[in-house]
């Protein structure tokens, strides 16, 4: 397995960074959909998002790990678009006035707060995998590669309560108790936080696996960290 310092970064994604950045934008399509439904487990408030939406982060440590932060970057301007084109394109589909009344009614049910959904999201979304990838590349070249898991969990913990504050704060101001909203921060922060923990075997396997297989190990030595 070959390093790659910043002076050789990856500019052209592989086919398989690709392939990881095509499951990354699903996991974030199918929560925003999903997002609406809420649910308890135990005394847990959660959304029914949050069974697909920790993989985003793991997915996201994965991209960055391997690939460094600039390609980490690209797939998440990527779906910052792509997340804007579906709430638009679900925000028209509402609006048009179907021939059966009961499915127009269970649409404008479902996707009526698509705007604001889709607000929250994409706020939230990109601050905190900004700031997961910002961290796990920076303790990358720190830690010399070394102690995966640390900066696995170190990133993205607290990256999971910084998103799910702004998400929902956004999202159901109004439309949930406040009460609900904190209940629901700390419930979906946390188990989000346990969701990765308990993926962590899994994780480190498909980053050694995915490294071997394409023979990349970036280190963004010495490189700028604008977002833009």
């Amino acid at each position: 397995m070959k390093e790659i310092p910043a002076s050789k970064k990856i500019e052209a994604a592989t086919p398989a960074f690709i392939f990881l950045a095509v499951i990354y934008a699903a996991m974030l399509i199918i929560s925003n959909i999903t997002v609406v439904k809420l649910i308890r487990v135990g005394p847990f408030l959660l959304t029914a998002a949050f069974f697909t939406y920790p993989l985003v982060y793991v997915i996201s440590d994965i991209m960055t790990e391997i690939y460094g932060y600039h390609l980490s970057m690209k797939a998440i301007w990527a779906n910052f678009s792509a997340q804007a084109l579906v709430a638009l394109i679900l925000s028209l589909t509402v609006r048009m006035r179907g021939m059966d009344e009961g499915i127009q009614g269970a649409m404008s049910l479902l996707f009526s707060t698509t705007w604001r959904i889709a607000l929250g999201s994409l706020i939230a979304y990109w601050i905190g995998d900004w700031l997961n990838s910002l961290v796990m590349s920076k303790m990358k070249v720190a830690q010399k590669g070394r102690w995966f898991f640390l900066r696995a969990m170190a990133s993205s913990i607290p990256a999971h309560f910084i998103d799910t504050a702004i998400f929902t704060s956004i999202a159901f101001t109004g439309s949930w108790a406040a009460e609900d909203i904190v209940r629901n921060v700390l419930s979906e922060g946390f188990l989000a936080s346990v969701y990765e923990f308990a993926a962590f075997p899994l994780t480190y396997f498909a980053v050694r696996w995915w490294k071997n297989r394409e023979g990349i190990d970036v280190y963004d030595e010495g490189i700028s960290y604008r977002p833009f």
